[in-house]
């Protein structure tokens, strides 16, 4: 069965079978996924959650972004990823129409800093849960209708990780990972575009999941035979193509093929914001002056089109809302998609944004998701700009440089400008799990 070969791939995996470039990539995703943690541990549901849980239970494991919190593995897991994710910064990868690396890295923390595992095992653990994720992702994608991608795969990927990470043989793994995929959460797609944020817990709950189905192979449960393909069978749209767990193990590294954020809004909406940003720099035209804007994008884009978002987690899933800030404050950062941002201003402006799916588009993605935005002036002006697909994947990647700054931006208020040099440096080798979290205290 091919997830047999995925999980002998996950528990074969070593250091040395890791191509330099994949290393190298593979630390940056560490890098941005902890920076993606620390900028969203603020957030009001999550810091109450932290709080509740370190008054709570003792444990072992670090609650990333406080002063030195801890909290069992499980519950660290769950709340750390859910800081990940509340943002919308965090990476991701469009094969897999999905965020990989949040649904690994926060529970091979929390497991990776108590047990004292060095960085080399640490990284090696890493890229198996990743590729496995990914694959797990593309044996059901297409999505059935209405379902978030977010703690749908994600558990299988996390499983794989914990159990490299624990040097498990491949039986154990393997029954881990099928285990992982009993857990898919039954999740909705509404909940980010209606405001619900439930959505900001679902990988969170795919890190906790995954860490206990391997507490549960270790202990003697069993996963159902090709329990991967049967237990995530319900949530493929056309059903599940098994062939994609293992295709390519080894040889295609799907980590590679992942995109970066800086806009803290649904990947959708990235290349109408890019376009924007052409726009303004290339004529200066000013919001002021704008009459009226019109996005021309793929379906999936399209279909964010509420103009009058309620709260901070709507907003980012509202195009017209994205757009606007984009034109009337520059800024599609963490600060542009609070609730403090949803001024009178900002949604009168998403007012005028109009938002259509074309068949020129359409017929693009996958391969190519991206839009033309044009503006109206009160003089008359027309102007418009067009990006064929979102900065920060393979076809227009953001220098290293760029990344750091965006850290920078998150981390910096967190933990002070002191320690950031420190944390990126150890991020980017990657050092063991616990000096990782030692670093990100507050």
């Amino acid at each position: 069965m091919t997830d047999e070969a995925l999980a002998s791939f996950v528990s074969d995996l070593d250091r040395g079978d890791l191509p330099a470039s994949v290393a190298d990539r593979a630390s940056l995703v560490v890098a941005d996924t902890i920076g993606a943690v620390l900028g969203g541990a603020s957030d009001p549901a999550v810091a109450a959650l932290a709080r509740r849980w370190a008054d709570e239970n003792g444990g072992e494991s670090t609650i990333m972004g406080t002063a030195g919190e801890r909290t069992s593995a499980y519950r660290a897991a769950f709340v750390n990823a859910a800081a990940g994710s509340v943002l919308e910064l965090d990476e991701g990868h469009r094969f897999a129409a999905g965020h990989p690396a949040i649904h690994v890295l926060p529970a091979l923390l929390a497991d990776g800093e108590s047990a004292y595992r060095s960085g080399d095992e640490f990284l090696t653990a890493f890229v198996a849960g990743y590729e496995a994720a990914v694959r797990a992702a593309e044996t059901v994608v297409p999505l059935a209708d209405g379902l978030h991608p977010h703690g749908v795969w994600g558990g299988v990927g996390t499983a794989a990780a914990v159990s490299r990470l624990r040097g498990l043989d491949a039986e154990t793994t393997l029954d881990a990972m099928r285990m992982a995929a009993n857990y898919a959460q039954h999740t909705r797609f509404e909940a980010a575009t209606e405001g619900a944020t439930v959505r900001n817990g679902y990988v969170g709950m795919s890190n906790l999941s995954g860490l206990l189905a391997v507490d549960q192979a270790e202990s003697g449960f069993t996963g159902l035979d090709d329990g991967v393909a049967r237990h995530l069978e319900p949530v493929a749209a056309d059903g599940p193509d098994r062939s994609a767990l293992a295709d390519g193990l080894g040889e295609r590294w799907e980590l590679e093929r992942g995109y970066f954020k800086v806009h803290a809004a649904c990947r959708y909406t990235h290349a109408a914001l890019d376009a924007v940003a052409l726009l303004v720099d290339e004529t200066g035209v000013d919001a002021s002056d704008i009459e009226s804007v019109s996005v021309e994008t793929y379906p999936a884009a399209a279909a964010l089109s509420d103009p009058a978002p309620e709260n901070a987690l709507q907003a980012k899933f509202s195009l017209p809302f994205a757009v606007a800030s984009a034109l009337t404050a520059g800024e599609t950062g963490k600060e542009a998609f609070t609730d403090e941002a949803l001024t009178k201003a900002a949604l009168g402006f998403a007012r005028r944004v109009d938002v259509v799916a074309t068949e020129e588009f359409a017929a693009r993605a996958p391969d190519e998701r991206g839009a033309r935005v044009t503006v109206e002036t009160s003089d008359g002006e027309r102007y418009a700009r067009e990006v064929r697909a979102a900065r920060g994947g393979e076809r227009d990647p953001f220098t290293e440089s760029e990344l750091r700054a965006k850290f920078d931006r998150l981390v910096a208020p967190v933990i002070g400008d002191g320690g950031v040099d420190d944390l990126w440096t150890a991020a980017t080798e990657p050092a063991a799990p616990r000096v990782l979290c030692a670093l990100t205290r507050a």
